[in-house]
């Protein structure tokens, strides 16, 4: 594994760490403490060590500042010691899964810089005649399975926030309420998620656009701005597409962890060979590029309509 490879193996791993903070918004009987502790140290051992990720964020200026200005305030408020979404007890790790939307606004925009990150590297690594083939290929691997998750929780949200949400009106007799007014704006962050999810997405491929392309049309459905297909009302077309995206996260998955967990058992042991240290913190500036400046919600704007709540048709 060449010195550039370590590099994108290195960020390759924060993201899927990232990533796997998504499994908190998924409802478990039980979830891992000894993955939760090792998901809590990975976020910030990568910033307050001599790392790549650490090096960029250095060398980048104000953007570096504000993305790891971002990634400390998501920490604290996820995986702090006084938060109030993940917390150890006696009888394990307690998720409150009414606060969901603090996990995704920090998930997918860091997510989405990271990767920027590696496709930088592997961009100029290729210009200048490197072989990184191999580490090139893992990452697609991790870009499809995070797109199929990222996917499979914000749609999961979205359901059930629109479901709350006319439940909500219903109750008032079809009238606005404080309740569906709330309801309706953590709908419209839900679903301009969704948006950024795909606006940064690389894929082409016909089984990823398939599966983006059931999302957006289950959010045109429920924002009004699709009919719903002849004869369908929305638990079919809900079911179609949670089916769809299901299949797609199965058909992803191990092809990400057969190809995942060699290149990082290889990194380990080139870091142990090399005294533990990773050669990519002491690259210089020019070698890294500079994340671009980062925005907690990108793709398509989605207005809250003020008479109904709910984002405007």
């Amino acid at each position: 594994m060449n010195q550039i490879s370590e590099v994108i193996t290195t960020l390759l791993h924060y993201k899927v760490v990232v990533r796997d903070t998504l499994e908190y918004t998924l409802a478990k009987d039980k979830y891992e403490e000894a993955l939760f502790n090792e998901k809590k140290r990975s976020i910030l051992v990568e910033l307050e060590e001599k790392t790549p990720l650490r090096s960029i964020l250095d060398n980048s200026g104000e953007n570096g500042q504000k993305l790891e200005t971002l990634i400390r305030d998501w920490y604290a408020e996820v995986y702090g010691e006084e938060s109030t979404i993940l917390k150890l007890a006696n009888d394990g790790l307690r998720v409150d899964h009414a606060q969901h939307l603090a996990i995704f606004k920090g998930v997918i925009p860091i997510h989405e810089n990271v990767e920027s990150m590696v496709q930088g590297i592997i961009n100029d690594a290729k210009s200048k005649g490197l072989d990184v083939k191999r580490v090139a290929e893992v990452d697609l691997a991790e870009e499809r399975l995070y797109r199929a998750v990222a996917f499979m929780t914000l749609t999961n949200e979205m359901i059930k926030l629109f479901n709350d949400y006319n439940q909500a009106r219903r109750e008032a007799n079809g009238a606005e309420t404080a309740a569906s007014k709330f309801i309706g704006n953590d709908l419209g962050e839900i679903i301009k998620l969704i948006m950024q999810v795909r606006a940064s997405s690389r894929l082409t491929d016909n089984a990823y656009m398939n599966v983006q392309d059931k999302v957006v049309t289950l959010v045109e459905h429920m924002t009004g701005r699709r009919d719903l297909p002849a004869g369908k009302q929305f638990p079919e077309v809900i079911s179609e597409t949670q089916k769809a995206i299901g299949e797609y996260v199965r058909d992803v998955e191990p092809s990400f962890r057969d190809s995942y967990g060699p290149l990082i058992n290889e990194l380990v042991e080139q870091a142990r060979a090399n005294g533990n240290r990773i050669g990519a913190g002491e690259q210089p500036a020019k070698e890294e590029p500079a994340p671009e400046e980062p925005q907690e919600v990108e793709g398509e704007p989605v207005e809250i309509d003020p008479r109904t709540g709910m984002p405007k048709a």
